[in-house]
């Protein structure tokens, strides 16, 4: 499940990803995506933020998507979490740290406790939380960093009670996976990330990106299946260095 140490040490230095082949061709890491969320901290000791939504249009030029809403990080702000981007100086994020990842990353499934989406929703991968789900921040344990529903009839693991989604938690009506070490994961560089509902108008998370329900549930309506959905999560200062390379919507149109 794990890479080896060898292959770590490639992909770092020649960027043997998804990255590291967009940067080795000159192409922006963003290329393929035709929507693309942007959480913008005025700092990366920041713990609120503000989320703007862009479409690709036919000649390949990112356009505004409606306002943009109020979002909430981490009491720790941000590091520099593993996604999409290559290598980043600066802390890095991991697990407990109480720091949202930074970087690009795709857009996973959608979660919730209702049977569908919301009404309007256009068909974006979900799935319904049961008693039986469980989402493995353990990384003892097969399927580090993913989703494990149990098959029916098979016994609660030993594991069970400390891995099990929470049902009847209205911050976790509704979820949206954030792709944080989530491809091959490394152990301990963060866990659990996903867009979800806020707590309180300044309460701040352990790592996930919070915000107002109707908020949430007019991010689950907007994506589209086929997309590519990717989210750009970073400081101001690090958007304004990264934009360029890395294909994303450009600064000027945040204030739009």
């Amino acid at each position: 499940m794990y890479r080896s140490m060898a292959f770590f040490f490639l992909w770092v230095v020649f960027g043997f990803s998804s990255a590291g082949l967009a940067r080795a061709t000159g192409n922006p890491l963003g290329q393929d995506a035709r929507q693309m969320i942007v959480c913008l901290a005025p700092k990366s000791s920041s713990f609120e933020g503000t989320l703007h939504l862009f479409n690709k249009d036919t000649t390949g030029h990112w356009q505004p998507d409606g306002h943009s809403w109020p979002v909430l990080f981490a009491r720790g702000g941000l590091a520099w979490g593993r996604g999409m981007n290559p290598p980043q100086a600066g802390p890095q994020k991991a697990s407990d740290d109480h720091r949202n990842p930074a970087g690009l990353f795709k857009i996973g499934f959608a979660l919730g406790y209702a049977p569908t989406l919301p009404p309007g929703a256009a068909g974006w991968p979900y799935h319904q939380v049961t008693d039986r789900d469980a989402w493995i921040d353990d990384p003892a344990l097969p399927g580090y960093n993913h989703l494990y529903t149990l098959p029916s009839g098979a016994p609660l693991p030993p594991w069970w009670e400390k891995e099990r989604l929470h049902l009847g938690d209205f911050a976790y009506q509704w979820m949206v996976v954030i792709e944080d070490n989530y491809d091959q994961p490394v152990a301990n560089a963060g866990t659990d990330i996903f867009f979800h509902v806020r707590r309180g108008e300044h309460y701040r998370t352990a790592g996930c990106t919070t915000m107002k329900l109707e908020d949430l549930e007019r991010l689950v309506k907007w994506l589209r299946p086929g997309s590519n959905a990717m989210l750009a999560e970073l400081s101001a200062a690090d958007y304004a260095r990264v934009w360029k390379d890395w294909g994303l919507p450009p600064p000027e149109l945040l204030g739009k």
